[in-house]
C-alpha cells in the first residue's frame, strides 16, 4: 500500500550505496515530452549539444516508433517525421555522455523501462537497461526501478514504464554510459517545456509574484496620496 500511494503521487525514493556515500533516486511517471534532443535529426551520434559530447556504438538519435526496432518514450510521439528527438541504444550497444564539468546529480527521461520481465511476469527474458556513472562505481537498472514502481515489461504505453528519473546525492562525475542487453534504451534529458519546477522553486515564484504584487500596491497607493494632496 505504502509503495502504491508513493507512485500515485508522483514521487518515490530509492537509497543506492556508494563508494562515498549514498545517491538518492526518484521516479515521476510520464508521460512527458523533453526537447533536448529536438534540434538534432534522427540517426545522429558523436556531436556535442548544450556542453555534453554524446559518443557511442549501435546508437543514435531517433524519432517516433518503429517497430521491432525502437519505440518513442510517452508523450513524444510516434511519428518518425513530426516525433520528438530522443537517443536509442540499440541491443549490445552503448552511448557515452561526457560533460566538460563534473556533476553531482543526473535527470533522464527513461522510455520503455526494461527490467527482464516476459509478458508472463517471468523475469528469464535477461533484457535489462542500465546506466553506469564514472564516479562511486554508481549503477542503476531498469530492475532497480520496479521497487519504486515501474512495471519493468519495456511497456512504452504506460506510465510506469516511462518514467523521469533523477538521481541526487552523487560524487562529482563527468562522464554517464546507457547500455541495454535485449530492446532498445530509449531516453532524453529534461529540456525546455518538460521541466517541472521543484517545490522549492514554487516557493521561490510564489514570493516573487508576492513581491511583484505588493510593489504594485506600493506604487498605486503613493499615486492616490499625491493625487489627494492636490486637491
Amino acid at each position: 500500500m505504502r509503495r502504491g500511494l508513493l507512485f500515485t503521487t508522483g514521487l518515490a525514493w530509492l537509497a543506492l550505496a556508494g563508494a562515498a556515500g549514498a545517491a538518492t533516486v526518484t521516479l515521476s511517471p510520464g508521460p512527458m515530452n523533453p526537447q533536448y534532443f529536438a534540434s538534432e535529426p534522427a540517426h545522429a551520434n558523436n556531436f556535442t549539444l548544450d556542453g555534453i559530447m554524446w559518443t557511442g556504438t549501435n546508437a543514435g538519435t531517433e524519432k517516433g516508433t518503429t517497430p521491432d526496432v525502437d519505440a518513442a518514450p510517452l508523450g513524444m510521439g510516434t511519428s518518425t517525421s513530426t516525433g520528438t528527438t530522443y537517443m536509442a541504444v540499440q541491443s549490445g550497444g552503448s552511448e557515452t555522455a561526457t560533460w566538460s564539468k563534473p556533476q553531482t546529480s543526473l535527470s533522464i527521461y527513461w522510455g520503455s523501462i526494461d527490467a527482464g520481465i516476459c509478458g508472463g511476469g517471468s523475469q528469464s527474458c535477461g533484457n535489462v537497461n542500465s546506466i553506469s556513472i564514472s564516479m562511486d562505481n554508481f549503477t542503476l537498472t531498469g530492475k532497480q526501478l520496479m521497487s519504486l514502481g515501474a512495471l519493468g515489461r519495456g511497456s512504452e504505453t504506460s506510465a510506469a514504464d516511462n518514467e523521469l528519473v533523477k538521481i541526487s546525492g552523487l560524487s562529482p562525475f563527468t562522464e554517464v554510459t546507457f547500455r541495454t542487453t535485449g530492446n532498445a534504451f530509449e531516453f532524453s534529458l529534461p529540456g525546455s517545456g518538460s521541466a517541472v519546477p521543484e517545490p522549492s522553486t514554487w516557493a521561490m515564484l510564489a514570493l516573487g509574484f508576492a513581491g511583484l504584487g505588493y510593489a504594485a500596491f506600493r506604487r498605486n497607493s503613493k499615486k492616490g496620496d499625491t493625487a489627494l494632496g492636490a486637491i
